[in-house]
């Protein structure tokens, strides 16, 4: 994440001040302002008029710094320990707070319908207005494949290969959404996954946020949200759970992608980006580069080599019969993670090591 200008908090201030106000509002204003000028005018004809107005004036500007610096801090501090309760969460009400976030947004759930058609948008909106505000935007959805998505069907009693959709449709509008920004505030936007349950849930906008937990029988969103501060010890408590998750989890490219390189043993290398599935702990790649690269070698002087893969060293290229079970399995399992279709795929079987 790039650092924050120095001009960021004055070029807020500023934006804030050309924001237009309610046309009853400037009314008001105008009227004090005449009813004030009209008061001086008439008090002018008192003696030692000058010194009254400024032991006046001189009042007014301590009772001003006074209510600026101590009494609105210590108001402001005790607004901190106070939770407000939400009913349900409301997606387009987070997606307005988003909109006028200026340093952080945090999202952290199993998936989230925000991320669903019928919010999506807004919350997007939202997000590119964050982002150009130099808002940093932290997504973080549970790992697919992770064994946590079965637990977490088991507690909402449905299949975790429903669980597992939910989040693969998240991803994909992630994804797209990503490619529509531009190259700064793409940098700002950062969408991660943990194979481990947070256990509860986090909205964030700016130093605010909206925290539940993960509950039996019903999605987190459907029940009660409660709204606290981020210093507060329940807002302080969500957000060292965010960042350990952050820590221990993957960029979600590396759920949709994996960077590959093929060694020809007689004509170089040449590295693709592809996109992949897994079946009987085994992976299979797909793309139509790849496919053509290898049409064009002899795939006894080709090996796959990428440092994402669990096992190392060279791996053996083996297509996949196209007329088999496996080939089925495999366009299915692809279209449910990329809502795409392949037609050719290949396993990267690990190579025997050579024995004596």
């Amino acid at each position: 994440m790039s650092a924050r200008s120095p001009l960021a908090r004055p070029r807020r201030l500023l934006r804030a001040l050309r924001t237009p106000r309610r046309p009853q509002s400037l009314t008001v204003l105008g009227l004090l302002a005449a009813v004030a000028a009209l008061l001086l005018w008439s008090s002018s004809r008192m003696d030692n008029y000058g010194e009254n107005l400024t032991l006046n004036l001189g009042t007014d500007i301590v009772g001003v710094v006074v209510t600026v610096f101590v009494i609105g801090p210590l108001i402001s501090r005790a607004q901190e320990g106070r939770v407000r309760e939400h009913t349900r969460l409301d997606y387009e009400w987070f997606s307005a707070q988003v909109h006028g976030a200026t340093s952080n947004v945090k999202v952290l759930d199993t998936f989230s319908s925000v991320f669903g058609p019928q919010f999506s948008e807004r919350l997007f909106r939202g997000v590119k207005a964050a982002t150009g505000h130099g808002a940093r935007v932290q997504i973080l959805l549970l790992d697919p494949d992770s064994l946590a998505v079965i637990l977490r069907g088991r507690e909402l009693g449905e299949r975790s290969a429903d669980i597992r959709r939910d989040i693969m449709r998240n991803l994909r509008t992630l994804d797209r959404f990503a490619q529509r920004l531009d190259e700064e505030s793409r940098h700002l936007l950062e969408v991660r996954l943990c194979s481990t349950s947070p256990g509860v849930t986090l909205y964030r906008w700016d130093d605010r946020s909206l925290v539940s937990f993960l509950t039996v029988g019903r999605l987190s969103g459907e029940g009660v949200q409660l709204e606290v501060a981020v210093r507060s010890p329940l807002g302080t408590f969500v957000e060292q759970r965010f960042d350990e998750l952050w820590q221990q989890s993957k960029p979600m490219e590396e759920f949709t992608h994996l960077p590959l390189t093929l060694v020809d043993a007689t004509d170089g290398r040449r590295a693709f980006s592809c996109r992949f599935v897994r079946a009987d702990d085994a992976l299979y790649v797909a793309g139509h580069d790849l496919v053509s690269y290898m049409a064009r070698h002899r795939l006894d002087q080709l090996s796959a080599h990428s440092d994402a893969l669990s096992a190392p060293g060279a791996h053996e290229l083996v297509v996949v019969d196209d007329e088999s079970e496996l080939h089925a399995l495999l366009i299915q399992h692809f279209t449910e993670k990329y809502d795409a279709t392949a037609t050719a795929f290949v396993e990267l079987r690990p190579t025997a090591p050579l024995t004596e």
